[in-house]
């Protein structure tokens, strides 16, 4: 099985944040380029549903993709606001990623729709 990461490789647009902006921590970079990662093979997914079909290899990644982010936010839950670093950062990778190619409200849609897909394996997991 191959992560959405190393099929598609998320390679950074040229930053366009200030010096004086508070850089990221190690672990809120992780959580970022993990949220990007899965934002990034929704994309993909929709674009094959679009095209006629969902290939099994996007689908797998796709699950790949929450299921290790479900694993990442057990590690961290209770100790660090997960569900803001995630959405932050999700959006500030995928945004580097994307540069001006891509609108904000579809960056904000595609991190959303991977941490909604996120909260209802939570929600699974619970029950």
């Amino acid at each position: 099985m191959h992560s959405p990461d190393a099929v598609t490789p998320l390679s950074p647009a040229p930053s366009s944040s200030s010096a004086t902006a508070k850089p990221a921590s190690w672990l809120e970079r992780h959580v970022g380029e993990m949220v990007a990662g899965a934002a990034g093979t929704i994309a993909l997914a929709l674009s094959e549903f679009n095209d006629g079909a969902l290939t099994p290899r996007t689908k797998m990644q796709g699950g790949d993709a929450i299921a290790k982010l479900y694993k990442l936010r057990q590690f961290m839950i209770g100790t660090w606001d997960f569900d803001r670093i995630a959405r932050e950062h999700g959006r500030a990778v995928l945004r580097e990623c994307c540069g001006n190619n891509v609108k904000d409200a579809t960056v904000d849609a595609l991190v959303s729709e991977a941490l909604a897909i996120l909260a209802k394996v939570v929600r699974d997991q619970l029950n």
